[in-house]
C-alpha cells in the first residue's frame, strides 16, 4: 500500500467513496491443485439479488498472495457498484479457464458477510473447490 498517490497514478487523484481492501492467499493444501497462470478472480457481490460482481479484479495465480482494492470505478454496471449496498459478499477463485462464471472444479474462497463501513483489510484464503 503506497503512502502518497505517486504522479501519473490516476488511480489515487480520483478516489470513490466506497472501496474494501481484500487480502487473498492461497490454503497451502490446495497449491498443487493451481498452476501459475489460472486466473484469480477477486469480486464483489450482492448479498441478494443478481449474481453480477459489484467490482471485479482479475489476477494470476502467481501474484498470489496479494491485496486488492475494490472500489466503484471497477463496477460493470452504473446501477450495481459497491456504494449502493450497505453489505456485500467477497469471492476470490481461480478459475483454469479464465471464464468469468464459476465452474465446477474452481477453487474458490468467500467471506460471506462484509460490512462496507468497515475499513479493515478483509483476509480471504481460498480453500475450497466450486462443487
Amino acid at each position: 500500500s503506497k503512502a502518497s498517490p505517486q504522479p501519473g497514478d490516476s488511480k489515487s487523484v480520483n478516489t470513490p467513496g466506497v472501496a474494501v481492501d481484500v487480502q487473498v492467499s492461497l490454503a497451502p493444501d490446495l497449491e498443487k491443485s493451481a498452476s501459475p497462470e489460472d486466473t484469480v478472480f477477486i469480486y464483489a457481490q450482492a448479498l441478494t439479488g443478481p449474481k453480477m460482481p459489484l467490482a471485479v479484479v482479475r489476477k494470476q495465480v502467481s501474484d498470489l498472495p496479494l491485496t486488492v482494492r475494490l472500489d466503484d470505478a471497477m463496477a460493470m454496471m452504473p446501477n450495481m457498484k459497491l456504494s449502493n449496498f450497505a453489505k456485500v459478499k467477497l469471492l476470490a477463485r481461480i478459475s483454469r479457464t479464465g471464464n468469468a462464471v464459476s465452474q465446477p472444479g474452481d477453487l474458490i474462497g468467500v467471506i460471506e458477510q462484509v460490512v462496507l463501513a468497515d475499513k479493515g483489510n478483509h483476509k480471504i484464503v481460498i480453500n475450497g473447490q466450486v462443487k
